[in-house]
């Protein structure tokens, strides 16, 4: 028996045909949810369903949701579109941030909302926009060197730049509606609770049934008669293929516990308690109070766990103990190596101009002077770096998580203009950077975000919103008490904002 099969708890298969394996290794709270998507073109299809599944949701209907939860908490969620699979996973040390990313995740399987707006920004407007389209175009030039020749006959799975924008609405939602049923999907978690979890899946619709009994994903197979074509031996490696280093540790261990699975055909079968018409009458609720929101603000889940956490991080015992796994350094993806040497390179000329007094004891309109920041830039990457004092540590962190999360900076991404864009606190908090990653003009993103900050500076109600749980953020990642942080207010928020946009 191998380590991976060894090491699972036990194998459930839910009522509505979701195939769900837990393991106990007590190393935070992780999950991967693995989508059997077999490919038989260029289109790209299998990769545009899954930035719709992120996109938005009908419980989760804003575009901004997955950054707001990966910027105000500990929550890391990505994908990863393959030959014949799509991964989907997430993980926590925080088991209520855990379930959120969850709910997430699952919503955006089982119920994406393809329009036509989204798919101009999400894949490509036909001109220079498009997310798709703008990581298309910076793989395709990062790699163009070292792809052979005779790669060009195999399927590009996540598609290619110049086809990609041929993808439409139904493309999507038929792609979508025949492989994310239930019984196609496998979802593995490390330590979950699984009663929770199943009241979770509970709310999902249930997959379709074959001679009256939810069939396993072998089935579902034989019974489309295109995928005998897929079965043949002509899956070659293209630039899409993530490395094993794309995965954490905590994630690469889910991946081989669901190859090891394979191996078992052994599984419990969960009742769950609700049925799919309480769920849809809940879920409806859900939409209705989410829509009716103000728009450019926190998502509502956000604001609905912030009181939770604060609650747990003002007991300093209880912060405390929740800080033992959580990592504390950043960094900057390697895309982004060179620029930032040019960038600290440049920066090393200059004084920090941050006032470095005890900010506890001073007003905040006058904590901070104008800071000293530079940009570098190259085709289609820029990069924004300011240095940052030791007393400023604290506000600089916390800013980077709400900046990160405001609408009017992901406003960028979520239109389409670039790949990704993010602030950053790196290098043990000694420099803040923000970053825009395969964009469509990096120069006019450089004459924009001056402007953006300013703008964010001056939102103090999305400011307050945010502050709470970026805090909690910062405390259990730096493993401090809420008492280090008492001193940070909204204004102190703002007036850092105004002295970055200074230029």
């Amino acid at each position: 028996m191998s380590l991976a099969l060894a090491s699972i708890d036990e194998i459930y298969r839910h009522k509505n045909g979701l195939r769900h394996i837990n393991i106990v290794n007590r190393v935070g709270f992780s999950a991967l949810f693995v989508v059997n998507t077999p490919i038989f073109d260029n289109s790209g299809v299998a990769h545009g369903v899954e930035h719709g599944v992120f996109r938005r949701s009908l419980a989760f209907p804003r575009p901004e949701s997955l950054f707001q939860l990966s910027a105000l908490t500990d929550v890391k969620i990505n994908a990863s579109t393959l030959t014949d699979t799509t991964y989907y996973h997430c993980q926590s040390q925080c088991s209520d941030t855990f379930l959120l990313a969850i709910d997430y995740l699952l919503h955006g399987l089982f119920s994406p909302f393809f329009d036509t707006g989204d798919l101009r920004f999400e894949i490509h407007d036909g001109n220079d926009r498009g997310v798709i389209y703008r990581e298309l175009l910076g793989i395709e030039q990062e790699h163009n060197k070292r792809v052979k020749r005779h790669q060009a006959d195999a399927f590009c799975y996540g598609g290619n730049s110049s086809t990609i924008g041929a993808l439409s609405v139904d493309d999507l939602r038929d792609f979508h509606q025949r492989f994310y049923q239930a019984n196609n999907i496998t979802l593995v978690t490390a330590n979950a609770d699984i009663e929770k979890m199943s009241n979770l899946i509970s709310l999902l619709p249930m997959s379709p049934k074959v001679n009256g009994s939810v069939e396993s994903n072998n089935k579902l197979n034989q019974s489309k008669p295109e995928l005998n074509k897929y079965q043949e031996p002509a899956a070659k490696k293209d630039l899409m293929v993530p490395s094993k280093a794309k995965y954490s540790s905590a994630i690469s261990a889910l991946i081989d516990v669901y190859h090891a699975s394979l191996q078992s055909s052994h599984y419990l079968e969960v009742d769950n308690s609700i049925t799919i018409s309480q769920a849809n009458k809940t879920l409806e609720n859900d939409i209705r109070i989410l829509i009716d929101a103000p728009e450019g603000r926190l998502i509502t889940p956000l604001l609905a766990l912030s009181n939770k956490l604060v609650t747990e991080t003002l007991n300093e015992q209880a912060a405390s103990r929740a800080t033992g796994e959580y990592p504390s350094e950043t960094l900057l993806p390697q895309l982004f190596s060179k620029l930032f040497k040019q960038a600290k390179a440049q920066l090393s000329g200059h004084g920090l101009l941050s006032c470095k007094n005890n900010i506890h004891d001073i007003p905040a309109k006058e904590i901070y002077q104008q800071t000293v920041h530079v940009s570098v830039t190259d085709k289609s990457n820029v990069l924004w770096l300011a240095s940052i004092a030791e007393s400023e540590q604290e506000v600089a962190n916390i800013s980077s998580y709400i900046i990160s999360a405001a609408p009017i900076f992901l406003a960028r991404r979520c239109q389409g203009f670039c790949y990704t864009t993010q602030a950053l606190a790196i290098e043990n908090s000694a420099y803040l950077a923000i970053y825009s990653a395969f964009d469509v003009n990096p120069v006019s993103w450089v004459e924009e975000l001056s402007s953006c900050l300013l703008m964010l500076s001056e939102d103090s109600h999305f400011i307050r919103m945010s502050l709470a749980l970026a805090k909690v953020k910062y405390c259990r990642s730096n493993k401090v008490t809420n008492n280090e942080v008492l001193h940070i207010t909204a204004e102190t928020i703002s007036c850092y904002l105004q002295a970055l946009a200074n230029k």
